[in-house]
Formats: C-alpha cells, structure tokens, sequence
C-alpha cells in the first residue's frame, strides 16, 4: 500500500520514464520547476496561473 502512495505521487518524464526532480525552485516567486535528470522534459507550476507549463528538450 506504502508503495502505491509513493508511486501515485512520483511524476515521471514521458520519454524516458525517469522522476523528475525539482532542482529549480525559485521559492521567492513560489514557482516549482521539475525537470527531467536528462533535460528530457521540463513541468513548472505557476501559481498566478494556477496551472502546469510542460516543455520538452530542455536546454
């Protein structure tokens, strides 16, 4: 069960199916940057606008 819930909460880059990490926060904005450990994928929330930005091939 411990499992499900860790699994449910990991997100995961599309392509190569690794966590993403979250190395990139700027907490005085309150943006969370995750991003793909091989710059695969990129997923920021905006917290003004209330929703995610995805990107890919992240530079």
């Amino acid at each position: 069960m411990k499992r499900f819930f860790k699994s449910f909460f990991n997100e995961k880059c599309p392509t190569c199916n690794k966590n993403l990490v979250s190395d990139k926060t700027n907490s005085l904005l309150s943006i969370v940057i995750k991003s793909c450990p091989d710059n695969h994928f990129q997923k920021e929330y905006h917290p003004a606008l209330e929703t995610y930005v995805e990107s890919n091939k992240v530079s």
